[in-house]
């Protein structure tokens, strides 16, 4: 039987939430803010990828080896998805202050810019880059 041995460091974001542990698209367990767990896993499963989840965001998949030694693994969140990336919805009021401020179609047309791309960076980060929310690395 193989052993991993999980640890989450305290975090300040994303610390009412638990990350669920997937080993082969199966759930193993939990893993609370600040906590650390042993778990075994069954030699006959061949390749093992294991891969945190919180909500529909989560991890990229990483491939434990097949030797008997115990892994210790950390699984943490991304800091900058996580802090700064919530101050991007503040940005929406300041792009509605360029586009209907004044009368000049320049400033219109920068504001709509703005707007626009700021659409496309959160529908990106929710979408495309959603196996960026956490990291799991191997210690």
């Amino acid at each position: 039987m193989k052993k991993i041995k999980l640890y989450r460091p305290i975090e300040n974001f994303n610390k009412n939430c638990s990350y669920e542990i997937l080993v082969n698209g199966k759930k193993m367990t939990d893993l609370k803010n600040g906590e650390e767990k042993v778990i075994g896993i069954s030699n006959e499963l061949g390749k093992l990828n294991l891969r945190a989840k919180i909500q529909w965001c989560g991890s990229e998949k990483l491939l434990i080896s097949e030797s008997n030694n115990i892994e210790v693994i950390k699984v943490t969140g991304n800091k900058f998805l996580n802090r700064q990336m919530p101050f991007a919805g503040g940005l929406f009021p300041l792009t509605g202050i360029v586009i209907f401020s004044g009368n000049s179609e320049l400033f219109k047309n920068i504001g709509i810019g703005i707007l626009i791309l700021l659409l496309l960076g959160l529908i990106g980060t929710l979408t495309i880059w959603k196996s960026r929310w956490l990291k799991v690395i191997r210690e």
